[in-house]
C-alpha cells in the first residue's frame, strides 16, 4: 500500500536534518508531519491518518522508541543519520530519498520483531525488543539465581548476570557474551549466562512462547533488571520473563533474512574474533548506541572504569574505534566505531 503520511522524529542534535527530511518527503508526494515532542508524549490523536513513523537516529534512539506506546501503533522506518551506520536502519541518509520514492509506490514489506516483556515483582512491567538483563547493580560483583523454563528447574547458576533475549537482540549484548546468532524472525528466545563460574552453563535456546523465571536471587548488591538498557527495575523477589502480546513493525525494503544476517555478521565477526572480551563488549555498545564518552560507556557497560579504559586502548589501537569530535555537540569528543 503506498504511503501517504509520514511522522517523523529525529535524534538529539539532529533537528537542522528536519526540513531536508520534509522536502524529499514531500518530492515523493509524501506528506511529513514533525513529532516536535518526545516520543514518551506523543498521544494516539497526534498519529490519526499517519502511516509510517519514521526515526532518523542512532539504534538507542530506535531502542528508546521500541519502549514507547507509539511502537504499537505505527510500522517504523529507522533511517541512520548522517555518518553513521546502524544496525536497525532500514536505510542510510544517502539513501533517504530512494526510500522515499518507494515508499510513495507501496514497495516496501512490514516485517514483525517479537518483543519479550519481564514482570518483576509480580507487577512492574518492562519490554525490551533485544533483551532483558538481570545483574547486580554493582559492576564486577555476582549473583546466584535459579532459573526456570516454564515451570521446570533447569539450574541454580553463580555468574555476573543472565540475558533472556530475543532473535534480534542475539547478535548484540548476548553474542558479546558468547550466546548464537539467532535467525531473525525465529520462533525462539536465547537464556545466556554472563561470566559463569560453571563451564557447563551454556546459552539455552527455547521456544518463543516459553515462560522463563529467574528466582531465588541472591547478591551482596541490589539486582536490577535492565531492559534494552534503557529502562531498570529493581528486583525483590523474581523476574519472569515471556514474550510481549505485541511486536515492534519494520518498514523493510524487500530484504530477505540472508541479507539481514550478513549486515550484523560483518559487524560482529571478522577483525574482533580475537578481542579481549571486554573491548569486544565496548565496541558492541559503541555499534548499538552509537558514539559514546568514556562516561557514557560506563553506564552503558557497568563495568569497572580501568576496564573500560582498557577496552579503549585496544581498540584504537586496531583502528576499530577512534576518537571523534561530536556532532552533535562540538564541545565534546566521544569514541565512535570505524
Amino acid at each position: 500500500m503506498p504511503v501517504k503520511r509520514v511522522a517523523v522524529s529525529v535524534g538529539k542534535g539532529l533537528g537542522s536534518r528536519i526540513a531536508a527530511i520534509a522536502k524529499l518527503l514531500a518530492e515523493a508526494g509524501i506528506r511529513a508531519k514533525v513529532l516536535a515532542m518526545p516520543l514518551s508524549s506523543v498521544k494516539p490523536e497526534d498519529l490519526e491518518g499517519v502511516d509510517v513513523l519514521m526515526i532518523v537516529g542512532t539504534d538507542s534512539d530506535v531502542l528508546k522508541a521500541t519502549h514507547q506506546a507509539v511502537a504499537e501503533a505505527l510500522p517504523i522506518l529507522p533511517v541512520s543519520p548522517p555518518g553513521y551506520s546502524t544496525f536497525f536502519a532500514s536505510t542510510d541518509w544517502e539513501g533517504l530519498k530512494d526510500v522515499a520514492e518507494r515508499l510513495a509506490r507501496g514497495e516496501y514489506v512490514l516485517r514483525p520483531y517479537t518483543r519479550i516483556e519481564a514482570v518483576v515483582n509480580g507487577e512492574a512491567v518492562a519490554r525490551a525488543l533485544n533483551e532483558v538483563a538481570v545483574f547486580p547493580s554493582r559492576s564486577a560483583s555476582v549473583m546466584e539465581y535459579d532459573l526456570f523454563v516454564n515451570k521446570e528447574f533447569v539450574w541454580r547458576d553463580k555468574a555476573d548476570g543472565v540475558l533472556i533475549a530475543t532473535p534480534a537482540g542475539s547478535t548484540a549484548y548476548a553474542f558479546s557474551v558468547g550466546g548464537p546468532i539467532v535467525m531473525p524472525h525465529s520462533k525462539v528466545l536465547e537464556v545466556v549466562p554472563v561470566n559463569t563460574v560453571n563451564p557447563l552453563r551454556r546459552a539455552l535456546i527455547i521456544p518463543e512462547d516459553a515462560e522463563v523465571a529467574i528466582t531465588n536471587i541472591s547478591s551482596r548488591y541490589v539486582v536490577e533488571v535492565i531492559a534494552d538498557g534503557v529502562e531498570r527495575v529493581k528486583v525483590r523477589e523474581e523476574v519472569r520473563v515471556v514474550k510481549a502480546p505485541s511486536p515492534v513493525i519494520f518498514v523493510r525494503l524487500g530484504e530477505g533474512l540472508s541479507d539481514v544476517i550478513e549486515r550484523k555478521v560483518r559487524v560482529v565477526s571478522g577483525e574482533v574474533k580475537d578481542l579481549p572480551p571486554s573491548a569486544k563488549y565496548v565496541l558492541k555498545m559503541l555499534k548499538v548506541y552509537g558514539p559514546a564518552s568514556t562516561r557514557e560507556l560506563l553506564a552503558l557497560t557497568g563495568l569497572p572504569e580501568r576496564t573500560v579504559r582498557h577496552a579503549l586502548s585496544v581498540l584504537l589501537r586496531r583502528g576499530l574505534v577512534r576518537r571523534v569530535t561530536d556532532l552533535r555537540d562540538l564541545r565534546r569528543r566521544v569514541y565512535r566505531a570505524v
